[in-house]
């Protein structure tokens, strides 16, 4: 009896596993990346009433009607939604709504083709170049900044940015050095504050530069790799790129919350690894519910931790 219990504990867990694998592989890609830029468009939208009207509409449609998410005229009421509102707000706009107005516009030509396979090229096509343009470029952008190279800007965002506040006491970073840097910031600020040469010297901990650092090494080597093996279109450099895209997902956006650009990021790595590394398509398929659960307030228990 001893001996069985382990064998149905494997039993169940590679049962487990298979029925995953094989539940991905069955979807159909089109359908399924519709479905998913929807929810991305719902759940992560532009922060503007005319976009999140439109796609609680849109969504509100599909609902009712589940074949409209094929049409054409769907998916361009949210992308027209999103251009007009990238147009009217497009000094505040971030970098990652960009991308998601890109998409839109990229799903919009998808269902515009009429041959189903025109739909899949259309979609894979975009899928690696984005991949390659938004991490190449993301790293041509970043190393050009002398603040980056240095680490002073993860530094500096471990000290003052409230993302980042959990994640700098998980690490050991003490909360009173971030509170003294904005005082002094706070101070800076101030109409009636004097600064020589508009400077001020911030204190800091050798713990956070180590891990300021540590993060800058971390984040350009990743994005550096990650561009350069999807760009390489071979099967091994794939499969280390897709492996190296997952960890980027799950790891980044638990300190860095900006779940809308971690979600595309999984659709576009989904298109490529669906008909290619099941496996690696099936722990794109959880990386979703990952990115939703990060949602949690996990970084308020960890701040109302006792130090």
């Amino acid at each position: 009896m001893s001996m069985a219990e382990p064998s149905q504990g494997n039993w169940a867990r590679r049962f487990t596993l298979e029925a995953l694998i094989k539940s991905t592989q069955q979807l159909e890609l089109v359908q399924f990346v519709s479905l998913l830029t929807l929810f991305l468009a719902v759940t992560f939208p532009f922060d503007h009433w005319l976009f999140i009207i439109t796609a609680r509409v849109c969504l509100f449609l599909f609902l009712i009607f589940p074949i409209i998410i094929r049409k054409p005229a769907f998916w361009a009421a949210l992308a027209l939604s999103a251009t007009v509102v990238t147009i009217l707000e497009w000094a505040t706009t971030d970098n990652h709504k960009y991308l998601l107005l890109y998409w839109l516009w990229v799903v919009v030509f998808c269902h515009a083709a009429v041959d189903p396979d025109q739909k899949r090229r259309v979609l894979v096509f975009n899928a690696r170049f984005f991949l390659c343009f938004v991490f190449l470029a993301a790293v041509a952008q970043k190393l050009s900044s002398p603040s980056y190279r240095s680490g002073e800007m993860f530094e500096y965002f471990l000290y003052c940015d409230p993302r980042f506040t959990a994640f700098g006491k998980l690490v050991g970073i003490d909360p009173k050095v971030a509170d003294a840097v904005q005082k002094i910031l706070d101070f800076f600020k101030s109409p009636f504050s004097q600064v020589i040469n508009n400077e001020l010297l911030l204190p800091g901990t050798d713990r956070a530069r180590i891990v300021a650092l540590a993060l800058t090494f971390w984040d350009i080597s990743l994005q550096s790799l990650i561009g350069v093996l999807f760009l390489w279109r071979r099967t091994f450099t794939d499969k280390i790129a897709h492996l190296l895209l997952l960890f980027f997902v799950f790891t980044t956006y638990l300190p860095a919350p900006v779940f809308g650009f971690g979600w595309i990021l999984a659709i576009w790595g989904l298109i490529l690894a669906k008909d290619r590394f099941p496996k690696i398509s099936a722990a794109y398929f959880i990386s979703f519910p990952a990115i939703l659960l990060y949602q949690l307030p996990w970084r308020e228990w960890v701040l109302g931790m006792n130090s």
